[in-house]
C-alpha cells in the first residue's frame, strides 16, 4: 500500500483564497481522508509584490492554530509551505529561506502564466545555489521548453493531480516522472471541490503503481523531516 501524500493544497483557513473557513478546511482534509492522503503540505500562496514574510508567516500560523484546534489523529498529518510567486531577483527576498516546507529546505515555486522570462532560469538558478530545493508547482500547466529550461540547472517538479487523471495524458509528464524529477503530486484544491480528490485518487491509478511510488518515496523523504507534522 502507497503511503500517499499531498505535496500541493490551500486547506488553511483564510491563509488565502483556498479556504474562508475553518468548516471549509475540515470538509477538505475530510475529502483528502477518504482518498487515501495521510499527509499534506499546506502551501498557501505568498505574493511578493504585495507581502513581506514575516506579515506571511504570523497569518499562516494562526491560521493553522485555528484549524488545528478541530483536528484529531484521523486527519491527515499537516506540515506548513508556501506557494510562493516567482518575481525578479527572487533569490535575494529577505526570508525566503522562511518559505521552504518547514524544517526543510524545500522551496515550492509558482510560475507566472504570462510570458516566461529567460531571467527566471538564473533565479532559480542561484536559489539552487544557495542550497535551496527547488520544486516548481503545477509543472504541467507551462510549456515544456520553459520548465526543461529550469530542470537543467537542478530544479525539480510538482504535477497536479488532474493532469494526470484525464483520458489523455500528456507523454512527457511520465518521461518526467520516469526520470525522476517528480517529487510530488498535488491537489491543489481551492475551497471544497470535490474533483480535487477524486482526480488524486485517479491519478494514482492511472500511472499505475511504480510510478506512483516513485513520486511519492520521493515526497515522503522531504515530508519526513518537516519540523512539525502533527
Amino acid at each position: 500500500m502507497i503511503d500517499l501524500i499531498d505535496f500541493h493544497s490551500h486547506v488553511l483557513p483564510r491563509a488565502d483564497h483556498g479556504s474562508a473557513s475553518v468548516n471549509t478546511s475540515l470538509s477538505q482534509l475530510s475529502m483528502a481522508r477518504l482518498a487515501g492522503v495521510s499527509r499534506v503540505f499546506a502551501t498557501p500562496h505568498f505574493y511578493p509584490a504585495e507581502q513581506d514574510v514575516s506579515r506571511f508567516l504570523a497569518r499562516r500560523q494562526g491560521s493553522y492554530a485555528n484549524l488545528l484546534k478541530e483536528l484529531d489523529d484521523s486527519f491527515p498529518k499537516i506540515a506548513l509551505g508556501a506557494e510562493v510567486l516567482i518575481c525578479d531577483n527572487i533569490e535575494a527576498l529577505p526570508g525566503i529561506r522562511e518559505l521552504c516546507i518547514e524544517g526543510t529546505d524545500t522551496l515550492l515555486l509558482e510560475l507566472p502564466f504570462n510570458d516566461f522570462d529567460k531571467r527566471y532560469r538564473t533565479s532559480v538558478a542561484a536559489l539552487i545555489k544557495q542550497g535551496i530545493n527547488v520544486v516548481l508547482a503545477h509543472a504541467d500547466r507551462y510549456d515544456r521548453a520553459n520548465i526543461d529550461s529550469l530542470l537543467s540547472v537542478g530544479a525539480k517538479i510538482q504535477l497536479n493531480a488532474n493532469s494526470l487523471s484525464g483520458l489523455f495524458v500528456k507523454k512527457h509528464l511520465y518521461e518526467w516522472i520516469d526520470a525522476g524529477l517528480v517529487v510530488g503530486l498535488g491537489s491543489d484544491i481551492h475551497g471544497a471541490d470535490k474533483r480535487a480528490y477524486k482526480c488524486f485518487s485517479s491519478a494514482i491509478r492511472k500511472m499505475g503503481e511504480k510510478r506512483a511510488e516513485k513520486i511519492m518515496t520521493a515526497t515522503m523523504e522531504i515530508f519526513s523531516v518537516a519540523a512539525d507534522t502533527k
